[in-house]
């Protein structure tokens, strides 16, 4: 592939300068709209996103990725369903923005769509959007304002994919938008110890995620930019594995980078007090040493030192985790405990299809009417299997098993067979990053609640995509004899 990237600006001939004039006059128009309107500025924000996007703005679309793991819930409300409902922002300058460069690319390259719908990632991610789908076209309980947040969310997520896919044509793009990436979560993880350091959401966290009458204390359970702790030991969980590659494989200035991110994300994931994501943080690290280590004495040895840190933080997880040893740590286990058992009726009463993705929410509280500390409509199943069995049946989770199983049959064949570092790199991330995924997965499940940690997900199938092609390309080129064992691709 070609090491420089394909950048259309504004003054590319395929739009001509003409698109200078129409912005020029977009800008002058903007001023007063914005006194005659309120709304206009929102309205000319979308605007500018879309033709932005659809120019392919490189600046655009490294802002968006940078900008993954801040939540902000607009204060604007919108009465729906019988209640006001707030709008999510940034899920809908995604949509706007993948929206956008999808429809100018179409307009550009038709065929190009055609070979991005035969990359399988892409088949089993409609697959798994079709399953929801049908969930709740066929499940019996039709659409709820839940669920369509929930698909919204996911159409955002598959969105963005496909046009990161399409981006991301070089080496050189493919390094900009990982490095972007790892800055972003050092910046989220740098605020998240903030927080824990001042004992406090701050100012600027609860302008951007204004509380409820449900939101806790936060209790010394940072959330970064992230709407809640345990959605930010998700999104962080997702950055380790290629921060630990980094370290292990790379050198210089991204060795370095892997060094600040692993210490910065490691210690915001403390600042969390998140169980789980400890738990899979752990697996990451076992992965590592089985993966990195070299020896045998090596690898027991780190392995040692792993269970020695293990068994410390048990026993001195009174300070180290003060949240799960207080009193309402018991409610929460308990709680847990009551919805799983709800979701598993919920499956057993519909085992094909479930209840209709981002259904559970909805219709769990008639049956905790007699329970007053379970509030109803605020709680997810707290486990990826029960909620996608609850939801969406045994289609909707064998169409995610089919995505988890090509997505690790891809990462692990490029982690053996790539002679790239970087391509080592992104293909253990994502493995580490999966692995993440199945193991916090059996208490909580991001993927409705968080649409950070779903956007960053699919972004990540989307690197290892475009990592795969250069890794296809080469193997096809070495078997037409063009080239040889020692020469690299830029």
């Amino acid at each position: 592939m070609s090491t420089r990237p394909i950048s259309v600006s504004i003054r590319n001939p395929l739009f001509g300068k003409s698109a200078v004039v129409v912005l020029g006059l977009l800008g002058a128009v903007s001023t007063l709209v914005f006194v005659l309107a309120p709304w206009s500025f929102a309205l000319l924000c979308g605007i500018a996103i879309l033709v932005l996007a659809a120019l392919e703005s490189e600046r655009l679309l490294l802002v968006l990725v940078f900008l993954i793991p801040v939540s902000w819930i607009g204060g604007i409300s919108f009465p729906l369903g019988g209640r006001a409902e707030r709008l999510d922002i940034f899920t809908s300058v995604r949509l706007l923005a993948a929206g956008g460069f999808l429809v100018g690319r179409l307009l550009r390259d038709p065929r190009g769509f055609g070979r991005l719908l035969r990359v399988p990632l892409t088949k089993l991610s409609f697959l798994f959007a079709a399953a929801t789908f049908a969930s709740l076209i066929f499940g019996g309980h039709g659409l709820t304002y839940e669920s369509l947040k929930a698909m919204v969310r996911l159409l955002s997520y598959i969105a963005f994919f496909l046009s990161l896919m399409l981006w991301v044509d070089s080496r050189v793009r493919l390094r900009r938008v990982v490095l972007t990436i790892m800055v972003s979560a050092v910046f989220a993880a740098a605020f998240g110890i903030f927080q824990e350091v001042v004992g406090d959401y701050t100012a600027l966290w609860l302008y951007l995620n204004p509380p409820t009458e449900f939101s806790p204390p936060m209790d010394h359970r940072a959330p970064s930019f992230l709407a809640n702790c345990n959605s930010f030991a998700g999104y962080l969980n997702l950055i380790i594995p290629f921060s630990l590659a980094c370290c292990a494989l790379e050198k210089g200035k991204w060795r370095l980078l892997g060094a600040w991110t692993t210490a910065f994300a490691v210690a915001a994931l403390l600042c969390t007090q998140s169980l789980g994501g400890l738990v899979a943080m752990g697996g990451v690290v076992v992965f590592a040493i089985l993966s990195f280590a070299g020896s045998r004495k090596r690898r027991l040895a780190f392995l040692a030192a792993v269970c020695a840190l293990a068994i410390a933080f048990y026993f001195f997880k009174g300070a180290l985790n003060p949240a799960h040893e207080a009193a309402d740590s018991a409610y929460v286990q308990a709680t847990r405990l009551v919805l799983w058992g709800i979701a598993w009726d919920f499956f057993t009463g519909s085992p094909l299809l479930g209840v209709g993705w981002g259904n559970f929410s909805a219709l769990y509280g008639s049956y905790v009417a007699d329970i007053p500390w379970i509030p109803a409509g605020v709680f997810a199943a707290h486990s990826i299997y029960l909620q996608l069995l609850s939801e969406t049946g045994l289609v909707g989770f064998g169409a995610f098993s089919l995505l988890v199983l090509r997505v690790v049959r891809q990462a692990g064949r490029q982690l053996r067979c790539s002679v790239r570092t970087f391509d080592k790199v992104l293909a253990f991330g994502v493995l580490g990053a999966v692995l993440t995924v199945l193991l916090h997965g059996f208490v909580d499940f991001f993927f409705q609640v968080s649409p950070q940690f779903g956007t960053l997900f699919w972004l990540l199938l989307a690197l290892l995509v475009v990592s795969g092609r250069t890794f296809s390309e080469r193997g096809r080129l070495r078997a037409d004899g063009q080239l040889s064992d020692n020469s690299t691709m830029a």
